[in-house]
């Protein structure tokens, strides 16, 4: 059984069930206008599978204000400010870290928001998307004082709210192998991931309610990463659904 088969049987389960697999997108490091960017748009007016853009607000070039604008579903989240590592050597990197003074911390995101907010309006949402999926705790604790009412990171949820006035809303399936090649994680490696995370919200293992998450980096796609992306979004199911980004964060 090709492992397309077994995300139907998974799938077929959920539909058993009366219950709907929900999942969303989230694609990172947008700053610019770029042909891999207009393959994601295009893929997402084609096959209606809604985008969640975390631009670096530091970085942000107005063609992207632009476009986006021309948009239907496109939704902007805040990720960082400039996309900086400010960890000693031997740590993992982090720019919402607990190394700089919080106050430093907090400007940087600050002026994000600002940025995003001015240029984007209501296509941005106050959701945190943490460069490398990590922030300091107490950086995180500080989110909502600042407008943010979300956050988003890798890996299963422990917790909806982290902190209060705070919804959590992650990703589960990399399209990309960071620690080994850089380049396409793999069919296999991909559509496992999805079968993992939904299986695990089926029976319970995992919060149920967590949409299901993909992330991309439209910057690194090859070929074969955008051919998995085109037969991910081909594919369909009567238990299958792609949510709006609004959706993900209904801020309940």
């Amino acid at each position: 059984m090709s492992t397309w088969d077994q995300l139907r049987a998974e799938l077929d389960l959920w539909q058993s069930e009366e219950r709907i697999a929900t999942m969303w997108w989230r694609d990172d490091d947008a700053v610019a206008v770029t042909s891999a960017l207009e393959t994601l748009l295009a893929f997402e007016q084609d096959h209606g599978v809604p985008l969640a853009l975390a631009v670096i607000p530091a970085d942000l070039e107005h063609d992207l204000v632009l476009r986006l604008a021309e948009t239907l579903d496109t939704r902007v989240l805040q990720h960082g400010w400039s996309h900086t590592n400010h960890m000693p050597a031997g740590r993992k990197k982090q720019e919402l870290d607990d190394v700089r003074d919080i106050g430093a911390v907090v400007t940087d995101i600050r002026r994000g928001f600002d940025v995003l907010s001015s240029q984007f309006g209501n296509r941005f949402l106050p959701v945190m998307v943490p460069p490398w999926n990590r922030i300091a705790d107490d950086v995180m604790r500080a989110l909502p004082s600042l407008g943010l009412r979300g956050i988003s990171t890798f890996n299963a949820r422990s917790d909806a709210c982290p902190v209060p006035g705070l919804l959590m809303v992650n990703t589960h399936v990399d399209v990309i192998d960071w620690r080994g090649t850089r380049g396409f994680a793999g069919e296999d490696q991909c559509i496992n991931a999805m079968i993992s995370h939904l299986s695990a919200r089926r029976n319970g293992v995992v919060d149920d309610a967590e949409a299901t998450g993909l992330l991309t980096h439209h910057l690194v796609h090859d070929d074969a990463t955008t051919r998995f992306l085109e037969n991910l979004f081909s594919f369909e199911h009567a238990a299958l659904k792609w949510l709006r980004i609004p959706g993900v964060f209904p801020w309940q």
